[in-house]
């Protein structure tokens, strides 16, 4: 359970054609810090069974689609412990949930989406050494060209891309600088609790490869907030792409208000029912 982009097209070219889910969104790595617990590192990809991610409720519109879920954080100690990973904790009635809000605008005849990412702590524990990392495993051309993509940082705009000999780009960008990047081999790609920053290098060579940002962002202190925005255009250039994701990030500032409005209202903190039973089983199958 989570978020993630499967398929992609710009004027008609696929740019993510058939994405693994956990390859297209965020993840998330930090240090959870209890009286109880000490210090345990915890590293997040896009897409977790429940009951560690839990939905909360979904809406979707001609041109917004919103969810809102919640990672929980006992269920996922409670995982550590059956694989003896941490000591046995006594929970007692700690509030253990991190909110991720996520608002997808998908406004037709513009050139890029926009994704707005809140996170707010509403955890008795605090989060320390917090990055957000977006991790995209563009198809430049589908199944026609998956495996021959470049890739490329612009450093000025903060963009990182893919493309191929024909000239076609996709490409991100948050609203937040990011601190980290990378693109590397697809099967290469790893984040992981001895490996928490990007390596700020470029894979040189035509393959099948990934390109990831890390925002990193110090301490998320109990009811405190995180947000950014992502931008995800194509284009037929470099200089078409860089200009799409220009006007995306323009276009996303004017919408903070209300995505905060939206983050902040009853009915989008209110629990659906329909969720309330599924949230209790264990998924199958979902970051396979």
């Amino acid at each position: 359970m989570g978020f993630s982009i499967k398929e992609l097209t710009y004027k008609g070219k696929y740019i993510l054609y058939l994405t693994e889910q956990e390859m297209a969104g965020p993840w998330f790595s930090f240090k959870l810090i209890g009286k109880k617990i000490g210090t345990i590192p915890v590293v997040l990809k896009n897409i977790e069974p429940t009951p560690i991610y839990k939905m909360v409720n979904s809406r979707t519109g001609t041109v917004i689609d919103r969810i809102t879920l919640d990672f929980d954080i006992k269920e996922y100690l409670k995982i550590l412990i059956r694989e003896k990973k941490i000591q046995p904790i006594t929970f007692k009635k700690e509030h253990s949930s991190i909110r991720l809000y996520i608002d997808v605008f998908n406004r037709p005849k513009v050139p890029y989406i926009n994704t707005f990412f809140t996170l707010k702590n509403i955890s008795d524990f605090s989060l320390i050494d917090f990055s957000m990392y977006f991790v995209f495993d563009f198809d430049i051309n589908g199944l026609d060209g998956f495996d021959n993509d470049l890739s490329g940082y612009d450093e000025e705009n903060d963009i990182i891309y893919q493309f191929d000999e024909t000239g076609l780009y996709g490409g991100f960008s948050p609203l937040s600088k990011s601190t980290n990047y990378e693109t590397c081999l697809t099967k290469d790609f790893d984040v992981n609790n001895d490996k928490l920053n990007l390596s700020n290098t470029l894979h040189g060579k035509p393959g099948e490869i990934l390109s990831a940002l890390q925002i990193k962002f110090k301490t998320l202190e109990p009811d405190h907030s995180f947000q950014t925005a992502l931008v995800i255009s194509g284009g037929l250039s470099k200089e078409e792409l860089i200009e799409n994701i220009i006007i995306g990030k323009t276009n996303a500032i004017k919408y903070l208000s209300q995505v905060n409005r939206s983050v902040k209202s009853e009915q989008r903190n209110r629990q659906e029912e329909a969720f309330i039973k599924i949230n209790s089983f264990e998924s199958i199958d979902c970051n396979k």
